[in-house]
Parts: C-alpha cells; sequence; structure tokens
C-alpha cells in the first residue's frame, strides 16, 4: 500500500482535487478525495475498463451525467426510526428516486450486455409509481395538493365553504356597523374572522375581543354571530392538519420500508458519479487509456505531467524494467530531473488508481506493491532533523522495506553531506536496491555513480538534455547517456568572473576533466546524430508526401480520363441514334416517293439525293457490322453479379454489378463508373469478342451553348421510383454537357422523395457533393448537386 506522504509527496493528492469538482454529488467528492491505489493487477485493470466505459458513454454515447440530489441519511434514518417526515424532507427523497430512475434507463438504453455499468444498472431499484405519487401529493415544501387524499379534498371544499359563508356574513354585518368599523376591512386574528372597531365604540359591537393596535385606537372583535362559524372553521382546520400528518406518516412510512434498497441505490449513483468524474478528467488532459502489467515493465511515450500548464510542460519518454531495473539521471540542476522522477511516479499511482494519463498511445506502466519516495528538502525542526538525516531516515525505511516489486524514486542521493562519502553512501545504496530486484529512477551528480551505471547490467545511465551552446535545459531525457553538471558553464553564463572560473577548473582532477571531456564529446556526436537524424526523418516525410500528391493525381487522372471516355461512347451511341432516326426519315421519303402512281424526273432526282445521303451516313454503321456476326447474347438465367460481359453500345468489356428483379436491365462497371444497360445489350465475352477499343478512340467535339441548357431537373409529383428515374437520366446527360453544378427541384412535401434523391446521390460515382438549397435557392424544397 502507498503511504499518504508518498501519494502527496508527488501530487496525487492534487490531482484528486481537480478530479472531484467534475463529480456531481458531495459524497462523490469526498469518496474522489480517499482514493488510494490498488495493487491487485486484476482491479488495477477492471478501473481501468470501467473508465474507459464511463469515458465512451459520456464522450461517444452523450450519455446523462448524475442528477445532483441532497444527502438523504437524515431521512431515511429517522423515517426508519417511525418518525414522520415534512415535505422538504420526502421531496428530498423523491429527487434520489427521480436520479435513480434517470440513470438506469439511461445505462439500459446505451451500456452493452455483460460491461460493466450494465451490471450496475442492474442493481438500481426502481420506485417509479411511488416516486409519481410523492411528486403528486406534495406540490412544495409548504404545499399539500388537495387530491393527496380524498379525505383532504372533502376537508378543504368544507373550508373553503365556511370561509364564503363567514365572509358574506360579516360583509353584510359591515354595512350596518360602517360608522363604528375603523375600516370596511375583515382581518383574522389567532385564525379568528374579526372586524377592526373603533375603540370609543367597543361596546355597540357584541362579540369577543381578540386583540388591538398598538396605538389603542382600534380594538378586534369577533362579532356573537360568527362565533359559531368560526368555530367549525377552527375544527375544519384541525382536521386539514391531522389529515395531512396522516399522508405524511403514510409516505414516510412507505420511505422506511424502501430504505435499504434507497440507500444502495445511493451507493451506485455515487459510484456512477465517481466514475464519470475520472473520465472527465482524462477527456479535459486529453489523457489515454495505458496497457497494464505486474512485472515491473514502464514504458511512458512522450507523458506530460499533469500538474504543469499544458502550454509549458514538455513531454518525456522513460523506458525501464525490461533490460535494465533502475535509470541513474544525471545533468545540471533546473533541467527536469526532478519532474521526471514525480512524473514516473504520478503516472504509476495514478494508472493503479483508474486513472487515464497523459501520455502516448501504446505506454505501458507496471503495478507496484509499493511505491518509495525520497524527493525534495524534508528537513524537520520539530524532529531535529537536518536534510542529509531526513533523507536517511527515508532510505533506511526504503532499504528495509522494499521488496521485487516495489518502485524506488530517489532525489539527489547521498546529497547533503561530504561529496566522497556521499557518492560512497550513494553506491552502496544502490547495490542493495539493485540486490533486491525492485525498479525504480534516482538522480545524481556524482560521477562515481555514473561510472558505476556503465558496467553494471541493472542500472543504465540516463540524462537530462541540455543545449550545448547556450547550456538552457531542453528538458528531455536521453537513455544510456550519463550527464555532464556544468556547474562551471553555467556559472559562467550566469555572470561569474573568468578568474574565478578558471581556478574552479585548475582544481578539478586531471581525470575528473578527462572523463567529463569525454561525455561532452560523446554528448556533442549524439546531439549532431539526433539532429541528423531529425532531418532525414524530415526529408522522407516530404518525399512521402510528395508520393503520395503524385498517387492522388494519378487518381484524379485515371478518373478523368474514365469519365471523359465514357462520355466519349455516351456521345457515339447518341450520334448513331440521331443518325439512325434520319436514315429511318431518308426511307420514309424514298418509300413514299415510290409509292406514287406517276414518277416524273424531279423525284427520280430527289430519290438518288436521298439515296446519296444515305451513303453518307452508312460508315457509321459499318464498324459493327463484322463484330454483330460473332457477337452471342448472355443467357440472363445463368447471368450472375462479378460476370464479364460485352456490352455493345459502350463499345468494352464490363463487370455486372447488379440485376434487376424483371432481369430486363442490367447495372454493370464500366471502369469506375456504373453503367444502366438493357439486357439485349450484353453479351458473352469469349476468345473473339470485341476489345476495349483503346487504339481507336473516338474524339468528339461539340461546342455547347451553357446559356441555352438548361442544368436543372423538376421532379416535383412524381413518385420516388419515376423520380429516381428521371435523376439518373438527368446527371448522365449533365456529365455529357461536362456541367459542374446542377439543380433538382423536388419540393418539400413528406420528404420521400428528397430523401430517395439524397440516397441515390451517396452512391452515384460521378457526384462529387451534394447540399439542400441556401435561402433564395429554395431551400430543403431543392437538392444542390456538384458533379466531379
Amino acid at each position: 500500500m502507498v503511504s499518504k506522504k508518498v501519494l502527496n509527496l508527488i501530487g496525487f493528492d492534487k490531482i484528486l482535487e481537480k478530479t472531484a469538482t467534475y463529480a456531481v454529488l458531495r459524497r462523490s467528492k469526498e469518496e474522489i478525495k480517499e482514493i488510494v491505489p490498488s495493487n491487485d493487477i486484476k482491479t488495477v485493470k477492471f478501473l481501468l475498463q470501467k473508465n474507459k466505459e464511463a469515458y465512451d458513454l459520456l464522450f461517444n454515447s452523450s450519455s446523462a451525467i448524475v442528477p445532483f440530489f441532497e444527502d438523504v441519511d437524515d431521512e431515511l434514518s429517522f423515517s426508519k426510526k417511525g418518525g414522520v417526515l415534512n415535505n422538504a424532507q420526502i421531496l428530498k427523497v423523491a429527487k434520489v428516486l427521480t436520479a435513480s430512475r434517470i440513470v438506469k434507463t439511461n445505462l439500459d438504453s446505451l451500456c452493452q450486455e455483460n460491461s460493466i455499468f450494465k451490471e450496475i444498472s442492474s442493481c438500481i431499484t426502481l420506485f417509479n409509481s411511488f416516486e409519481e405519487e410523492i411528486y403528486s401529493k406534495i406540490i412544495s415544501e409548504d404545499e399539500i395538493s388537495d387530491r393527496a387524499s380524498t379525505e383532504l379534498f372533502n376537508i378543504r371544499k368544507k373550508i373553503t365553504l365556511i370561509n364564503n359563508k363567514i365572509r358574506n356574513r360579516l360583509n353584510s354585518y359591515i354595512r350596518g356597523l360602517s360608522g363604528y368599523l375603523q375600516d370596511s376591512l375583515i382581518t383574522i386574528r389567532e385564525n379568528r374572522y374579526v372586524l377592526p372597531v373603533k375603540s370609543e365604540f367597543r361596546g355597540q359591537v357584541k362579540g369577543l375581543i381578540h386583540d388591538q393596535s398598538s396605538s389603542g385606537a382600534t380594538v378586534f372583535i369577533e362579532p356573537t354571530e360568527i362565533v359559531e362559524l368560526n368555530n367549525e372553521l377552527k375544527s375544519a382546520i384541525l382536521e386539514e392538519e391531522l389529515e395531512i400528518k396522516k399522508i405524511l406518516a403514510d409516505l414516510s412510512l412507505r420511505i422506511s420500508l424502501i430504505e435499504e434498497q434507497v440507500k444502495y441505490n445511493i451507493e451506485n449513483l455515487v459510484d456512477i458519479d465517481v466514475s464519470y468524474a475520472k473520465a472527465t478528467y482524462g477527456f479535459r488532459t486529453k489523457s489515454i487509456m495505458p496497457d497494464i502489467n505486474d512485472n515491473g515493465f514502464i514504458n511512458i511515450i512522450k507523458g506530460r505531467h499533469p500538474l504543469i500548464d499544458e502550454n509549458k510542460v514538455i513531454p518525456v519518454s522513460v523506458n525501464l524494467g525490461k533490460d535494465y531495473n533502475f535509470l541513474l539521471v544525471t545533468g545540471p540542476n533546473t533541467g527536469g530531473k526532478t519532474v521526471t522522477l514525480k512524473l514516473v511516479g504520478l503516472l504509476t499511482v495514478m494508472a493503479m488508481s483508474g486513472f487515464f494519463v497523459l501520455a502516448s498511445e501504446g505506454s505501458s506502466l507496471s503495478v507496484f506493491d509499493n511505491v518509495f519516495c525520497d524527493i525534495g528538502d524534508e528537513q524537520s525542526i520539530e524532529q531535529n532533523l537536518s536534510t542529509f538525516s531526513s533523507h536517511m531516515t527515508n532510505i533506511i525505511n526504503i532499504t528495509n522495506n522494499v521488496t521485487n516489486n516495489s518502485l524506488v524514486l530517489i532525489d539527489e542521493i547521498g546529497a547533503g553531506t561530504d561529496p566522497d562519502e556521499g557518492s560512497a553512501l550513494g553506491l552502496a545504496i544502490i547495490e542493495k536496491l539493485l540486490s533486491k530486484n525492485c525498479f525504480g529512477i534516482i538522480t545524481t551528480h556524482y560521477s562515481k555513480l555514473k561510472e558505476y551505471a556503465m558496467t553494471s547490467p541493472k542500472i543504465k545511465n540516463a540524462s537530462m538534455d541540455f543545449d550545448n551552446k547556450t547550456f538552457s535545459p531542453l528538458y528531455k531525457l536521453n537513455i544510456g547517456m550519463p550527464g555532464l553538471s556544468n556547474a562551471i558553464e553555467i556559472a559562467k553564463r550566469l555572470g561569474i568572473k573568468k578568474e574565478i572560473s578558471d581556478r574552479a577548473v585548475s582544481f578539478l582532477s586531471d581525470n575528473k576533466i578527462s572523463f567529463e571531456n569525454v561525455l561532452r564529446e560523446a554528448e556533442e556526436s549524439k546531439h549532431r546524430l539526433d539532429e541528423l537524424n531529425l532531418s532525414l526523418e524530415k526529408m522522407e516525410k516530404e518525399k512521402e508526401f510528395e508520393l503520395e500528391q503524385i498517387k492522388k493525381e494519378r487518381e484524379n487522372l485515371q478518373k478523368q480520363t474514365e469519365k471523359i471516355n465514357v462520355t466519349a461512347r455516351l456521345e457515339v451511341k447518341r450520334i448513331l441514334n440521331e443518325r439512325l432516326e434520319t436514315a429511318n426519315q431518308i426511307i420514309e421519303e424514298i418509300t413514299e416517293i415510290f409509292n406514287k402512281e406517276e414518277l416524273n424526273t424531279a423525284d427520280f432526282i430527289k430519290a438518288r439525293t436521298l439515296r446519296n445521303s444515305l451513303e453518307d451516313i452508312k460508315y457509321v454503321n459499318e464498324s459493327f457490322a463484322d463484330d454483330d456476326k460473332r457477337l452471342k447474347k448472355v443467357d440472363v438465367k445463368i447471368l450472375k453479379v462479378g460476370d464479364s460481359v460485352y456490352v455493345k453500345s459502350l463499345e468494352g468489356i464490363a463487370k455486372v454489378s447488379k440485376i434487376k428483379e424483371n432481369k430486363k436491365e442490367i447495372d454493370v462497371l464500366f471502369g469506375n463508373i456504373t453503367v444502366k444497360v438493357s439486357i439485349n445489350d450484353l453479351f458473352v465475352v469469349e476468345g473473339n469478342a470485341p476489345k476495349n477499343k483503346e487504339k481507336n478512340k473516338i474524339s468528339v467535339s461539340r461546342k455547347i451553348d451553357q446559356k441555352e441548357t438548361k442544368l436543372e431537373l423538376n421532379i416535383v409529383g412524381y413518385d420516388t421510383v419515376d423520380g429516381i428515374m428521371e435523376v439518373e437520366r438527368f446527371i448522365a446527360e449533365s456529365i455529357l454537357l461536362n456541367a459542374d453544378e446542377v439543380k433538382i427541384i423536388h419540393g418539400v412535401g413528406t420528404g420521400k422523395l428528397r430523401v430517395a434523391v439524397m440516397d441515390y446521390l451517396k452512391k452515384h460515382k460521378f457526384v462529387d457533393s451534394f447540399r439542400s438549397g441556401k435561402y433564395g435557392e429554395g431551400e430543403k424544397g431543392v437538392t444542390i448537386v456538384k458533379l466531379k
């Protein structure tokens, strides 16, 4: 179990405080602040899965949060003891029932079977009829509905009748005593109707005096004539109070009977609220669900400290627990060593508590049986402990209690005393920890420890990166490379006199200077290598981008080519139809000439001219004559989707993509374009079937006046089948015209035609996009289509 002191030291308490702000219920906030990490991997995986489900419910399924309600422990206990709750107290309990209903209904509609929240939902008991009854009987904290019971309704009806009777009697009484009254108003004293009588005329009005004004000028007299009526009213009011108590007592009794279920509902609602708060924290911080293990492996990819401003925090990657158990982090002060140390500890305990962590996808964290820390200056005046003594107290506790599944985080090991003794002590502590086979990170400035880490397989050097020119921190962890403290160089940058810095260098041992020079050269070489790698990565990304652009351009070119080819074939088909129609007209005219009883020279000349015109269009059909002899029609009975067929009208081979039920029309895929053709236009693909005429591509040049071309279609009044057929024809013609944008007018109506048109456009190969009309274009009554 991780101690409270360690959790606070690495900042876990601040994470809990921030998370608590996202909770709705007071009890949820309290429970969040008491969260502690679990050292059981099954529990941790369960908590993380629960967090994931809560995240999906809130931010992918738009689940409602838990509705707010106040604590009702006192109310439930009081009712259990036989106490009668008042309006406000019963309404508080009703809000719990309402929250239970809302949450359970919401989860049942969104959760998958066997999910964690489906299981929680199944534990929530609903009291819908009782909830409804409470709200129907109690209107507010001060008012009970007339319909709360039949008896109450009758009593209040009687009270109203008595009130009216008294007022009528007093009004008639006032008219005869107007000279004796201070004011012609009926008033009430001690729940009894009275008249304000001038003090000097008190003897003129028979009745009971209940009160007088502060000045003594007015006395309030209950006339004798209404005493009995006031008694009846008082009696009815007492009956009303007794009936209300009876109603409240009944509701209180029924609440006491469901006390256990309501308490259990509250526990589940608090559980859900806590999970939602944790998920919200993960969402707001852009956190991810880490992979979890229990073998000490930590691989934090671009981890961000959650307590540092997101605009200032620099991601750090940390890896340990696989090839080595410990990292020895060195480098100058203010370089980020301590922040990295705390980052590893904080992300670890967050994951062990079921929190998502601020890192990149693929990050892994381990479940440890305990986390030990010795970070910062913990000098204790009360206990008469120096900084060094305080550190040693922590170290003793760590070495005595650490196991092979513990995480140890020690900042500046051996600091606060003589450097030689401190480094020797630090080395001995490290050896002890390595012998325990635990895991952790240790920071230091001691060269002896860096040298040890170079030769020991269980611990690896690491350093916080610094700019070698400016000596400013880069906050990047370099694993495998020990760091330089650069104390003298930083002192120079801060303005220390050269004579002092030079003198300081002269005091360094030759071995120290040689060792640090080697490290500096290695660090500079690594920086150059990193810069080269970055340059290569940049070049590789640029090349990939260029290749992707070329690929896209090639695909676009291919689509345009296919579009042009199909457009050309459709144009040829249209020209063929026009010429065939012209030929038929010529034949009809020749037939009419020869059907005359008598032919003259002019008739023969005209017939010859018509015959010559027929010769002019003859060539059009000659190219199909030979093919027709070799083509064999497809058998519709054995035709299936995916078959290759020769489409005569398009002069090419296509694949069958859809066969209509009546089998008179077939959808074929010609390149990337779907074309609807007649079954009579399809022929079997055999060895001698005509090939797609690539070498004899048809070039068609046609001048189209866009002003004369109406690029809109009106299908208002059509049913969906006929309307879609018109749209299909219209789109094909628009493609021939190389139109970029067209308008389809379908009206608003029931909306079925509009939906059918949009469904068709979604699947059309040559439709780039479409939208409803804007203001002035027809709005939802039209669809604007952009063609590819």
